[in-house]
């Protein structure tokens, strides 16, 4: 298997790197470190960014037909739980969650917008195009599901969706790439993560496979009460889930979120503090 990487965005030609997959991510701790605004970010990534595959390909230009298989998968966690506070405390509960060999950076917008990385995975076998989306999706909500994430980004789910190699911003401390080391993910297990179908409107709806969606998993842990020292990350928690899932009547939402601090929060807060989650919350996200 080859590492394939395009120079910028702004073409589709692709060359393959007479480096392994570990070290093309580690060549870039020798790298200068970007200054990286909200201003010019768009513009580094899109002109000095490499982005890669590491698999096999049969024409090397950027495309998913020319993809045979991937060797490795890609995830990015940008919506990464507030609870976690920093880039090292992400790696800590990468550990706790993954005990197999993985890669873990940051992201070129990593401190710009709190903590924000990419996880790559190599597999023990290629995987092919069903395979791939269905561990994508899979690990990727299971990291949801572990309150790690907050919600994913669906983008790492295609099989032909390239990852950006580290950048280093001036935000990085430490070593850009945290490296942990165990077996290879079994690229059979794909078959216990193949995403539901979408039951139909006219028909029955059946019992979600996979377990819990994280909103239905957020609920349940609120409705069983939530106490005093864990009332601003839970409430917190919940209102970054409606902003993000796309719940426009602000107004109504703040209604709802009074309605469970009252019924569920054990002592519920005060309706100022509330407020300053709420509003912390749409600025997380809308931001």
């Amino acid at each position: 298997m080859s590492v394939y990487i395009e120079q910028g965005l702004t073409s589709k030609n692709m060359f393959v790197s007479k480096y392994d997959l570990e070290e093309c991510l580690l060549r870039a701790e020798a790298s200068p470190t970007v200054n990286i605004t909200e201003e010019n970010c768009d513009r580094i990534k899109a002109t000095q960014g490499c982005y890669a595959i590491s698999g096999e390909m049969v024409k090397l230009e950027h495309g998913t037909d020319n993809i045979v298989s991937r060797d490795a998968l890609a995830l990015d966690l940008d919506d990464v739980s507030p609870q976690i506070a920093d880039f090292d405390d992400l790696e800590d509960e990468i550990r706790g969650v993954f005990n197999v060999t993985w890669y873990l950076y940051p992201t070129a917008k990593n401190g710009m917008r709190g903590t924000r990385a990419r996880l790559i995975i190599p597999l023990d076998t290629p995987a092919n195009k069903e395979q791939y989306e269905a561990l994508a999706y899979g690990l990727t909500n299971y990291l949801i599901q572990q309150g790690t994430l907050t919600g994913a980004d669906k983008s790492s789910f295609r099989f032909g969706q390239l990852f950006g190699l580290p950048i280093k911003n001036q935000f990085t401390k430490g070593s850009l790439v945290r490296i942990n080391r165990g077996k290879l993910f079994p690229t059979e297990s794909y078959t216990a993560f193949k995403e539901p179908e979408k039951p139909s409107r006219a028909g029955d709806y059946p019992a979600r496979s996979g377990g819990q969606s994280y909103g239905a998993s957020l609920l349940d842990r609120i409705f069983n009460g939530i106490p005093n020292g864990q009332r601003n990350n839970s409430m917190f928690e919940l209102a970054c889930y409606y902003i993000k899932i796309g719940v426009q009547n602000q107004a109504g939402l703040l209604d709802y979120l009074r309605m469970i601090n009252i019924n569920y929060f054990s002592p519920p807060l005060g309706d100022d503090e509330l407020i300053h989650v709420f509003e912390s919350a749409r600025k997380r996200v809308l931001n």
